[in-house]
């Protein structure tokens, strides 16, 4: 993918422990999560829990941990300021299925640009790199996800709204970017359009595409998972996020879960979902739906070359994982 260029100086860190509070002392009616319901009765019986809920009202907050990147400079990165006392925080709201996320970064590389990824694929634990590598391992046990993961989706999504402008890295990445000051300290707030913490197919964090973009829609209900079987129809799209189409919806709620569905047309089928609840009513246009899964954890990556990526997160070599933000720290249930 193409990258562009991030300026720093319009993207300084600033007092990152005065606007936490601020934000904490503007917020104080935030509620908790949503869980998006309204669905119809076939869907609901499709939607199980994925990965342990995040309970309680919120903010929920999320410590991030280091990596043993942290303690080298790979690939011209600038030595972290006091890598013992780095922290890394993110606090998180939520409120009518939206997600207020801020992350505070302290005493990490100097006048770095840095970005933080979703990851859905598990990590595996402890964090020992392999030789040559500054990338932490996925867990060798799921191979191509977590169990129920998309055949046709990514390992990796960034941490940004649907409606993100992505440029494929020509310019700022938008979503949780920014920049460190000479003292490797840096913040971020970012409101994303969606429940960041949900743990179903129709609520969470939207997966993107693999690097391809080519999807298998099969007249099935439901995601899917293996090969694409035959018959089939393979579709491409120009998309970052991965698209739902009407074929994998339950007949007898495709009419209320999609608007564009037509009866008549045995080819509507194949047509991407448009949600009815973003429909304008002038124009009749509206927005697809998008697989959505629970996240494993996030991952702080430091770009030494001054650069972003786009939509894709480059190669290992562009960036350095930092830290991770593990889902489990906020279910009480990590390793």
């Amino acid at each position: 993918m193409s990258k562009g260029m991030m300026k720093t100086n319009r993207m300084r860190a600033r007092p990152s422990a005065i606007i936490v509070m601020l934000l904490i002392l503007a917020l104080p009616g935030l509620a908790s999560a949503q869980s998006l319901g309204g669905l119809f009765a076939p869907v609901k019986a499709l939607v199980t829990g994925l990965a342990a809920p995040v309970l309680g009202t919120g903010p929920f907050v999320l410590n991030f941990e280091p990596t043993p990147n942290l303690w080298a400079a790979p690939d011209g990165a600038q030595p972290a300021v006091w890598p013992d006392a780095a922290m890394g925080t993110m606090v998180l709201y939520l409120y009518n299925g939206q997600t207020v996320l801020q992350f505070t970064l302290t005493n990490a590389r100097p006048n770095t640009i840095y970005t933080i990824w979703t990851v859905f694929y598990p990590l595996a634990w402890p964090i020992v790199l392999p030789a040559g590598s500054i990338r932490p391992p996925l867990d060798p046990n799921y191979p191509n996800g977590p169990p129920g993961y998309y055949v046709d989706a990514g390992v990796v999504a960034p941490t940004a709204s649907m409606n993100a402008q992505f440029t494929n890295g020509m310019g700022p990445d938008p979503g949780a970017t920014f920049a460190t000051d000479n003292v490797g300290n840096g913040y971020v707030q970012i409101t994303l359009d969606y429940n960041i913490l949900g743990n179903t197919y129709d609520d969470g964090p939207p997966v993107g595409n693999k690097v391809l973009v080519t999807q298998c829609v099969v007249d099935s209900p439901g995601p899917q998972s293996g090969p694409c079987p035959s018959p089939s129809n393979i579709l491409r799209v120009t998309t970052t996020w991965l698209r739902k189409y009407i074929a994998q919806v339950l007949p007898e709620g495709r009419a209320s879960y999609c608007a564009n569905y037509n009866a008549s047309d045995p080819a509507s089928i194949y047509w991407q979902c448009i949600d009815p609840s973003t429909v304008d009513s002038q124009s009749g246009n509206g927005l697809p739906r998008v697989w959505r899964f629970p996240f494993d954890h996030f991952r702080l990556a430091a770009h030494p070359d001054g650069l972003t990526h786009g939509f894709i997160g480059g190669n290992e070599g562009e960036h350095v994982i930092d830290m991770v933000g593990r889902r489990c720290q906020l279910t009480n249930n990590c390793p």
